[in-house]
């Protein structure tokens, strides 16, 4: 017999589709860039891997790829430096390590919901007890009062996503403030998931929780910002004392991060602006196409995403959001069921548009004679 731990959590809901599509299904439901990283990059991997780059590194990473870190979550607080900087592998992995330095046995922990599949299972992993917390009506913002209706005297964690995954929401000033003021005023830990920070559209701003670091975690990802989700490769920031105590337990994870990836990002860290840059454009343009044919769709509703690359729009359809997806992936589309990210998802689905034009196009299409028939 397994482990209570283990049998706590549930296995992906976002997963389990991907397990029933066929090889042609067309794949709206990854969270994964449809592209390949500039080229910079993989020579930089190459010519890493050639120079001998391959053995055991440091535990938080090398001191090369900190310092381009450093530099970039600098803009959010001008004192940041490498020693606020642990690589991880993947931001996932950081998020665990968050948790495990963090939370311990009956804890509370305020998760979003809709919120990314892995803040719950990562509370409970720890013996902590998820508590979500839903958004505003209307907004995707968090919802404050439900916040503050939800911290006991067992309340120690309080988790945030923007540009959130999966509804596309952004936090503003005013939100962002609230947030500070009621984990200082509870003594709460945040753990921001900054994944998405460069994914802004219509002049959208990111707040950072860099900016209180004494207050947060902030864990971010090379996945998106470079296209190399299968490098498993990411960071985290936080005060330097705590960043020691994470990286105490990320030995016992993994030891280190991978070294020739480090090395490779390292090198070539300067084109990621670029990157995005030449990106962006297109994926504003995906967004606005895909929010366009789902507003079209009789019975769906789906506000424009301010970041990130998803939509989550609600649905008036009698079928739960699983057997809706489930007709879907029959069908040969691949989305994500609402409750995959809680059960206040429930009446919606999520697409991302981490695909071309064409593919959103089509799978739409069949997206709408689904809902139609």
């Amino acid at each position: 017999m397994v482990s209570k731990r283990v049998r706590s959590i549930k296995p992906s809901g976002i997963r389990a589709m991907f397990e029933m599509a066929t090889k042609d299904s067309i794949n709206l439901g990854l969270g994964e860039l449809d592209l390949e990283p500039p080229q910079e990059v993989t020579d930089a991997l190459k010519a890493a891997a050639d120079a001998g780059r391959n053995r055991y590194g440091p535990t938080k990473g090398i001191d090369e790829l900190r310092s381009a870190v450093a530099t970039k979550v600098s803009r959010y607080r001008r004192d940041l430096s490498v020693d606020n900087v642990m690589i991880t592998c993947s931001g996932t992995q950081g998020a665990i390590a968050a948790y495990q330095t963090l939370f311990d046995p009956d804890d509370e922990v305020l998760i979003p919901e809709p919120g990314f599949v892995l803040y719950e299972p990562d509370a409970a992993l720890v013996g902590a007890r998820p508590v979500p917390y839903g958004m505003a009506e209307g907004t995707s913002m968090p919802d404050i009062d439900d916040i503050l209706g939800s911290i006991t005297s067992k309340t120690r964690g309080l988790v945030v996503n923007s540009p959130s995954n999966p509804t596309g929401g952004v936090l503003d000033r005013e939100t962002f403030k609230a947030l500070c003021d009621i984990a200082d005023d509870h003594d709460l830990w945040i753990i921001s998931d900054e994944v998405y920070e460069d994914f802004l559209y219509d002049g959208g701003v990111h707040h950072s929780f860099n900016e209180v670091i004494e207050r947060a975690v902030v864990l971010n990802s090379f996945s998106k910002s470079l296209a190399v989700p299968g490098w498993r490769l990411g960071y985290l920031t936080a005060s330097s004392e705590l960043v020691n105590e994470i990286a105490k337990m990320q030995y016992h994870l993994v030891a280190a991060p991978p070294t020739p990836q480090q090395y490779a990002l390292a090198a070539s860290f300067h084109v990621q602006q670029r990157f995005l840059d030449g990106i962006m454009p297109m994926f504003d343009r995906r967004r606005k196409l895909m929010t366009g044919l789902l507003n079209e769709i009789e019975g769906f509703h789906c506000p424009v995403p301010r970041g990130a690359f998803y939509a989550f729009p609600s649905y008036d359809l009698p079928i739960s959001s699983h057997d809706l997806a489930v007709c879907m992936v029959r069908a040969g589309v691949i989305v994500a069921p609402g409750t995959a990210f809680g059960a206040r998802g429930e009446g919606h689905l999520r697409f991302s548009y981490a695909a071309s034009e064409e593919s959103i196009a089509r799978g739409l299409e069949i997206v709408k004679k689904v809902a139609e028939e």
